[in-house]
């Protein structure tokens, strides 16, 4: 009788711990400034990789590391930059936030399109993580507002970072072949 109360006791420890797990459809971002490589998670799958621009590595417009949450979403935004006014992108392509900004609950940062496409990839942005234009898009359609935005550094131990890379181009063939 003792077996079966202690087996009892435990799958129903096991059922509550599992309860508490996070609900499939909640996504949330990593952007790995090391790769300059975006993850857009669902749960705890990796749903879409895609390339972005950051900041510059020990400038002052360093991307900040930290875990953030996406606070607003404006589409066709107008930039205000260097005490100019920059209208929407699909009126003045010289607004550098291109077709979308979502902001993060630290100011002045966000996730946002872009009026230089051959940055993406590179670290050449003012802090801000840039995308492709219909990357951006994609995500701002997609995630709601309050969905996390971790950035990190990346490792840079030659033997993790290429683990790392295995494991970030097995997920992009992976998510790949899934839009085929």
């Amino acid at each position: 009788m003792k077996k079966i109360f202690l087996v009892f006791v435990v799958l129903m420890f096991v059922f509550i711990s599992f309860t508490g797990v996070t609900n499939s459809s909640t996504y949330r971002i990593v952007v790995d400034k090391s790769y300059k490589l975006l993850l857009l998670y669902e749960g705890n799958s990796i749903v879409n990789v895609f390339p972005v621009c950051v900041g510059e590595h020990t400038t002052d417009n360093e991307t900040p590391t930290g875990v953030y949450k996406i606070i607003n979403k404006t589409f066709d935004p107008v930039w205000y930059f260097e005490g100019k006014v920059y209208q929407p992108y699909k009126i003045d392509k010289n607004n550098g936030l291109g077709m979308v900004w979502m902001g993060w609950n630290l100011p002045s940062y966000g996730l946002h399109g872009t009026n230089e496409p051959f940055s993406i990839g590179f670290a050449n942005s003012h802090g801000c993580v840039r995308m492709e234009n219909k990357d951006a898009l994609y995500i701002a359609t997609t995630i709601p507002i309050g969905t996390q935005i971790e950035v990190r550094e990346g490792s840079y131990n030659d033997l993790v970072k290429h683990l790392e890379a295995i494991n970030v181009l097995y997920a992009v063939n992976t998510v790949l072949k899934g839009t085929k």
